[in-house]
């Protein structure tokens, strides 16, 4: 008779319970090891927002996606480019 195989080696490393309570541990993880100007603003992700078109230069197209590629790479969580734009937004209007 066969024994029953060792699962060991297939636990998880992370809790599945933290993903069904909205994985605060994990983003506590990320964010504790991040510096303070790259804490992503977690409070606006409930604010209402609405779509707003524009027509901008290439140029700056092309330079606002390496800008969010980049950032996302060196924080390793994704950064798009609407927050890019809406930082830059908010710092020029001074909101």
């Amino acid at each position: 008779m066969k024994a029953k195989p060792n699962t060991d080696q297939f636990s998880p490393k992370k809790d599945p319970s933290n993903f069904l309570e909205g994985g605060a541990a994990d983003v506590a993880d990320r964010i504790d090891s991040l510096p303070i100007s790259q804490i992503p603003a977690l409070a606006s992700a409930k604010v209402h927002r609405e779509q707003k078109v524009f027509r901008l230069p290439m140029d700056i197209i092309l330079a606002l996606k390496r800008e969010s590629y980049e950032l996302s790479v060196k924080t390793g969580n994704r950064v798009t480019e609407t927050e890019l734009v809406e930082k830059a937004l908010r710092a020029y209007i001074a909101i």
